[in-house]
């Protein structure tokens, strides 16, 4: 049996494909949407828990996706809070693995980090495209550090329309220096805002992206017409929020319950909410089953949990383009197969 190789992309590998975000929007559309048509195999993320806010987790998240795809893997990500102040290293870290789905010879190895801060942005921007008033104009975000670049650029290929950007963080200077970037990059008019109160009264689509697991935006603080994307793992609002929007829609319902620390799975689990509480899966409103935004007043509360299909599905993009540019190393997984 002769030798078989797969190639390492390195992270500068992973950027020079230069995948574009319209791309993973694209691909993020498929992946949501190949789930509720029940062509992607998901098992639930297996978490390796060494204490997650302490200390630190990894996850393994693997999948199959069929369709036009036709391929299967893994994200190994890990997250250690302490990291950045600690160490002067990135909270988190990622590889991703893919295999070829008819005889799962391993195709690639590739870092994963950058896969997995586009296609979080992606589902925001996948999410708006389906749920946000089109002609959305002012966007607050809580949460200034890295996985709010591509939240942004998720939601400006998906509303072009957006023209005003209010930032809040609790590191002002991370605030700061965020919204410098947005308005560089975007043209967006930008204002650091003094509270998340500031950053979400009057905007049009707001995204929490946090660690914090008590509540931060409060219901009354989100005008008539707004989308409400929850990104981060915990609670970032308070209840009367999910009770109160006219829409509530995740990626996958099983798999939030699975994670257990979003808001809406401990309401679930307290039994202050059913399940007739969740609108839809967000792929039932792509392939056209449920409704997703019918006016422009619905406050919509979108809770994404994030999946490894999407991730499997941004990766194979890269592995596509990565061959036909040349990139990354080729590396011997055997020379005569020992057996």
């Amino acid at each position: 049996m002769g030798k078989n190789e797969f190639i390492y992309l390195s992270q500068e590998d992973v950027l020079a494909t230069n995948v574009s975000m319209e791309r993973v929007l694209e691909i993020i559309e498929s992946v949501l949407s190949l789930h509720d048509s029940n062509e992607v195999i998901l098992p639930s993320k297996v978490i390796l828990d060494m204490g997650e806010k302490e200390r630190g987790r990894i996850n393994a998240m693997p999948a199959y996706l069929g369709g036009k795809f036709e391929i299967c893997g893994m994200k190994w990500i890990a997250g250690f809070p302490k990291n950045p102040a600690k160490y002067g290293i990135p909270r988190a870290h990622a590889l991703t693995i893919l295999n070829d789905a008819e005889t799962g010879v391993p195709l690639a190895v590739m870092d994963g980090t950058y896969i997995s801060a586009m296609r979080t942005g992606a589902v925001t921007g996948v999410g708006a495209k389906y749920l946000a008033n089109p002609d959305s104009e002012v966007l607050g975000i809580i949460g200034c550090g890295v996985q709010a670049k591509t939240q942004i650029m998720g939601l400006m290929a998906a509303i072009p329309s957006i023209k005003a950007l209010k930032g809040y963080d609790i590191q002002t200077p991370a605030a700061e220096k965020f919204l410098a970037w947005a308005s560089e990059t975007f043209g967006l008019k930008c204002e650091v805002a003094r509270s998340p109160r500031q950053a979400v009264e009057g905007s049009d689509i707001v995204v929490t992206v946090t660690v914090a697991d008590k509540p931060i935006v409060k219901d009354s603080w989100l005008k008539k017409g707004c989308m409400l994307a929850h990104i981060g793992s915990y609670q970032e609002e308070e209840e009367a929020v999910i009770f109160n929007a006219d829409k509530v829609v995740v990626d996958i319902w099983e798999e939030v319950l699975h994670r257990g620390t979003p808001l809406l799975a401990k309401l679930f689990k307290a039994g202050k909410i059913g399940e007739d509480r969740i609108h839809a899966n967000i792929g039932a409103i792509i392939n056209g089953k449920k409704k997703g935004r019918e006016n422009r007043e619905e406050k919509i509360f979108y809770s994404p949990l994030g999946l490894g299909s999407e991730d499997i599905g941004v990766a194979s993009l890269v592995y596509s383009e990565a061959r036909e540019k040349g990139l990354g190393v080729s590396l011997k997984l055997w020379e005569n197969y020992c057996f």
